[in-house]
């Protein structure tokens, strides 16, 4: 492993979806794309991803679900809830088991969401993966 964290993006936008992408590989992360909880679901069954970014009104059976999905299985995947509607913070089925993140154009609320999450579930591969973007920095220097 080379310290790369892999995300998973649920957004039913694909223009979200494209600019999440970006601005996350422009930070060093690998990123998957699901445009509905169908996709999501089959890579999940496939490969884990290390970061589940979801839109709770992704098509098909909801983000809702897709979180009891989550929990049915017991896999131990981090989520960032990315949503307008805040009001889904309080709901059973979100609590404790995923930060909430509003939609909004500046990126940084996410980034720093997901660094968080990495650093709590990760703390050996987070700082491995720190110590090799601090030295690709350096040589650039």
């Amino acid at each position: 492993m080379d310290g790369t964290f892999q995300i998973l993006i649920a957004d039913r936008n694909r223009h979200v979806r494209e600019f999440l992408r970006r601005e996350l590989v422009s930070e060093g992360y690998r990123v998957l794309l699901a445009k509905d909880d169908k996709e999501l679901l089959g890579i999940i069954d496939g490969q884990v991803p290390d970061v589940l970014i979801l839109d709770l009104e992704i098509p098909h059976g909801g983000g809702l679900a897709v979180l009891q999905w989550i929990r049915d299985r017991n896999l131990s995947l981090p989520v960032v809830i990315h949503t307008f509607l805040t009001e889904y913070a309080s709901h059973p089925a979100v609590q404790g088991r995923a930060s909430v993140v509003e939609k909004m154009a500046n990126t940084g609320i996410l980034k720093a969401a997901i660094q968080d999450i990495l650093k709590k579930n990760y703390p050996c591969r987070f700082e491995s993966a720190e110590r090799l973007r601090d030295a690709e920095v350096e040589k650039e220097s």
